[in-house]
């Protein structure tokens, strides 16, 4: 952004600098556009803000919707472990410390392969999972109440394998090449032509275009951070709160179950 900022400004200035010598402007301190220029910049000062404000408000959606998606897996997991309650004795232990172990396993390498971008998500969260549903599987109910339990056990793992689909892919900057550098032309044209408006008055140009830089970078800045949610140092990112919230909680409510450290199931 101060790349294309300074550029526009040296621009501006050279194009001033030229007609002088050349003789359209017989005052250097003369700008060289009329006062018709003022509504061609208004023009072009509107529709740059119009496009930063659509694209902001679709990086704030993307955010948000990623937001609703990371929540949504971690109460899907709640609800699946609430629901293994509802089985038989033998079958609780071992789906509940599988199950905490998977969630382990999303709040930690899963999270870690969505900060990287990584799509394909984590191969050990994989196999935390296939265990989770191997275990599931083995499940023979007796009882009504039981065949709901593991029906609802097994809806609930499927949402929240959709969900932490929907977050790996959500780490992707969603906004196409095309429209950042529709983005930085509009900065680069409204700083130039502001240039050629200003010249006669170095104190107001130094401080318009300050402020345009200011605002612009700070806009941008804003904008590839809701775009991209997942990288740590940026104040909105995404982390694994809502899943340890989770983990904690049923952490007190069942003491006397297993929860201490899960193995690894896949080599480094």
């Amino acid at each position: 952004m101060v790349l294309v900022f300074s550029v526009a400004v040296l621009l501006g200035l050279l194009i001033h600098r030229v007609e002088v010598r050349r003789g359209l402007i017989d005052d250097r301190d003369r700008r060289l556009v009329g006062d018709g220029m003022s509504s061609a910049l208004g023009f072009l000062g509107g529709s740059a803000a119009f496009l930063l404000g659509v694209l902001m408000l679709t990086s704030m959606d993307h955010y948000h919707a990623t937001e609703d998606a990371v929540d949504a897996e971690a109460i899907s997991y709640a609800a699946a472990y609430e629901n293994v309650e509802g089985l038989a004795v033998p079958d609780q232990a071992k789906i509940q410390r599988d199950l905490a172990c998977l969630m382990r396993s999303v709040a930690t390498n899963s999270w870690s392969e969505t900060q990287k971008g990584n799509v394909a998500g984590s191969k050990e969260t994989h196999a935390w999972r296939a265990r989770v549903r191997d275990d599931v599987n083995a499940v023979e109910p007796k009882t009504a109440g039981q065949e709901n339990s593991l029906s609802s056990l097994q809806s609930e793992l499927v949402d929240a394998a959709k969900s932490g689909q929907h977050r790996l892919l959500s780490a992707e900057d969603h906004l196409p090449t095309v429209l950042w550098v529709l983005v930085y032309v509009s900065v680069f044209v409204l700083t130039t032509t502001l240039t050629l408006l200003l010249v006669p008055y170095p104190v107001l140009a130094v401080t318009t275009l300050t402020a345009v830089l200011v605002l612009s970078a700070a806009m941008v800045w804003t904008l590839t951070a809701f775009a991209q949610p997942f990288t740590e140092g940026d104040a909105v990112f995404i982390s694994p709160r809502s899943l340890n919230a989770v983990l904690a909680r049923m952490q007190d409510t069942n003491p006397d179950a297993d929860w201490g450290p899960c193995e690894q199931l896949r080599a480094s």
